[in-house]
């Protein structure tokens, strides 16, 4: 049953059936469940020779007649062109209707026919009347045959058609389930990933790959959260400037103070501990919160890294750059809040350049 393959599927041999779990166990498994048997075979090939050769373009018509009826469909076939290539789809299966039913070839061609209507995300309520249509009309073709003189046949050839149409739709079910699935999970994993390129973004600094300024902010709040319940949690916090950043701006230009911005962050990084926290809080500014160390380690920590940075020779683009940073610093108290720390640590700051730059001050 066809109503839809605009997009043609290409598949190695019994590709479909191997990811389905279509071994030929489960083949002849599923052929008895739906009832089918040698006898069917023999009726299969009578509707083949009695019923198809003369009558697939009645049944082929009737059934594009009732799907161009249902209002949901005419988005799915829009064409008189596109209609008579699935007409000539759907002649196809009924060429094939029930032939070695019990074999891959079979079960791997109607596990497609699940794939292309999934890919068109064919309504299931269209797809299950589809098929209820088409076990009509088929049934309606045999009255209108030969096997209509034995009536005894009739009920046998209902019987042998109502098995193929479910084995048929079952397995057209199981890909375009399999196939629902899949882009479901491929959507969700793409959704992770977005998710999770949109958190480093947030977390990050896009100039120079330090941690945000909303989230060097947020760390700090949770981690005073963590003060305010544990007396006995350390951390201290400092904020670092670039002495004379916009001299260098002036006399390299913006790009080259960009990469100078880079080239610090790089530097801080490899001189501070994993259980720190680096980021930058705006322009030429940089906190850095240093977890569980007294502040008298935590001063060794940010006078090395002072001067480590007035002892850097940084290339720019062929260009020998050399800086200072000033500092301000302060042990984290319990009765601190955020802003009331970031204040005590510019305040620092403002002292240690009013002092001459390249000095590390204490608030």
């Amino acid at each position: 049953m066809s109503i839809n393959c605009n997009q043609p599927v290409t598949c190695p041999e019994y590709q479909l059936c191997q990811k389905c779990g279509f071994t030929q166990e489960a083949i002849d498994q599923r052929v008895m469940q739906m009832g089918l048997d040698i006898h069917d075979k023999h009726r299969i090939k009578l509707l083949s020779v009695e019923v198809f050769q003369s009558q697939s373009h009645t049944i082929i018509d009737n059934f594009y007649d009732f799907l161009m009826r249902q209002p949901d469909m005419k988005k799915f076939i829009t064409n008189a062109k596109q209609l008579k290539r699935l007409k000539t789809t759907q002649a196809e299966y009924l060429s094939r209707f029930g032939a070695n039913f019990n074999t891959s070839e079979y079960f791997e061609y109607r596990l497609r026919i699940g794939i292309a209507h999934a890919r068109i995300q064919l309504p299931l309520h269209l797809y299950l009347a589809a098929y209820a249509q088409i076990q009509t009309l088929i049934q309606q073709a045999v009255l209108n045959s030969s096997l209509c003189e034995n009536s005894e046949l009739i009920a046998d050839c209902y019987s042998s058609i109502a098995k193929i149409i479910m084995l048929d739709s079952s397995l057209a079910l199981d890909s375009y389930i399999y196939s629902t699935m899949h882009y479901l999970s491929d959507s969700v994993e793409e959704l992770e990933h977005q998710k999770d390129s949109l958190t480093n973004q947030l977390m990050h600094d896009s100039l120079t790959g330090v941690l945000s300024r909303a989230y060097i902010l947020d760390v700090i709040h949770k981690q005073l959260g963590k003060l305010q319940r544990d007396s006995s949690f350390i951390f201290n916090l400092a904020l670092l400037d670039i002495d004379h950043f916009k001299n260098i701006n002036d006399q390299y230009g913006h790009p080259a103070g960009d990469q100078v911005l880079q080239q610090f962050c790089k530097t801080v990084q490899s001189a501070i501990r994993q259980q720190d926290y680096f980021g930058r809080y705006g322009g030429e500014e940089f906190l850095l919160l240093m977890n569980d160390t007294d502040p008298h380690n935590a001063l060794i920590l940010v006078e090395r890294i002072r001067l480590l940075i007035e002892k850097q020779k940084f290339d720019i683009n062929g260009e020998i750059i050399r800086f200072t940073i000033s500092l301000g610093f302060s042990q984290v108290r319990q009765d601190d809040d955020v802003d009331g720390l970031i204040e005590r640590v510019d305040a620092a700051l403002y002292r240690a350049k009013e002092a001459g730059r390249n000095k590390t001050v204490k608030g």
